[in-house]
């Protein structure tokens, strides 16, 4: 399976003619970031924002059908574009062990939030039914080694049968198709509220493909924000915030080859990385894994 390298122009308002008296309806803007992803190894592409311009899609439904449309024009050539037009630069590692085949990229630091979304996204092309992993880790309460994701036996969220603003894991949905995102809810500050002599909060990621595996580039969006609330979208396998403030947001790219066996079990698939948030300072260090 290729990927996607056609970028397809607008072309829903240019070949529709309203018949006289049709209500219709047009698009609000929206813009879409991925980071070029077809780099050789030792280089990393940039961000590369898709804007879907105000008033391209209509729809004689309602807006809301007209926003899909650019949704989904968005989804289908966000990647084709950004790998079109992206550049590559040398990558900044650092390395350890006996040789540099042990590589680990140097830390990112997330100033003060309160909870974060994890998206792990994937073009088409790279692969079919991405499943992902994404638990705390030695913080020494009962939440550790839980990880969200298709079939890991801990349900959808942690504690179970909590809403979003208490739970402080939450997973959005499995997603089987072809290209698309998952995504994770990771409510720090809400752990350590309830675990007051926690200092630092282990998060690692990792994935599998379940599925036949294409190029295996995966993107991982992490987005932190502060205040406000969540709600899940199971429809699209992600969250929405109500009155919250974004602080940051970061992507990182990754190749996941498919693992030959694995079962569910981490420990036999690809270490994506960890996230460390210190309770005190509010902050975080993002080490990806390569």
């Amino acid at each position: 399976m290729e990927e996607n390298i056609t970028y397809k122009p607008f072309n829903y308002i240019d070949h529709y003619v309203p018949v006289e008296g049709e209500t219709v309806y047009y698009n609000t803007e929206e813009t879409l970031t991925v980071r070029k992803n077809d780099c050789s190894i030792e280089t990393v592409g940039n961000l590369v924002p898709l804007t879907a311009a105000a008033n391209k899609f209509i729809s004689t439904i309602s807006t809301t059908d007209a926003n899909e449309q650019a949704q989904s024009w968005l989804n289908t050539n966000v990647q084709a574009y950004a790998n079109n037009i992206g550049v590559c630069t040398i990558r900044e590692t650092e390395w350890r062990g006996i040789d540099e085949s042990c590589v680990i990229e140097p830390p990112t630091i997330l100033q003060p939030f309160d909870f974060m979304i994890i998206r792990y996204k994937w073009a088409l092309g790279a692969g079919k039914d991405f499943d992902t992993f994404t638990g705390f880790v030695n913080t020494g309460t009962i939440w550790d080694n839980k990880y969200m994701g298709y079939g890991h036996g801990h349900g959808t969220e942690l504690p179970n049968n909590t809403t979003s603003a208490q739970a402080y894991l939450m997973h959005a949905g499995d997603n089987t198709l072809d290209n698309g995102v998952e995504s994770c809810l990771v409510n720090c500050k809400k752990l350590s509220s309830d675990n007051g002599n926690l200092k630092s909060i282990p998060i690692r990621m990792a994935g599998a493909w379940y599925g036949m595996a294409g190029t295996g580039n995966i993107d991982i969006e992490i987005t932190t924000y502060s205040g406000g609330t969540i709600q899940k979208i199971a429809s699209k396998y992600d969250f929405t915030t109500v009155d919250s403030t974004q602080i940051q947001q970061f992507t990182f790219s990754k190749n996941i080859p498919k693992p030959p066996s694995w079962g569910n079990d981490i420990e036999k698939v690809t270490n994506i990385g960890y996230i460390t948030y210190n309770t005190d300072s509010l902050t975080a260090e993002v080490i990806i894994t390569y």
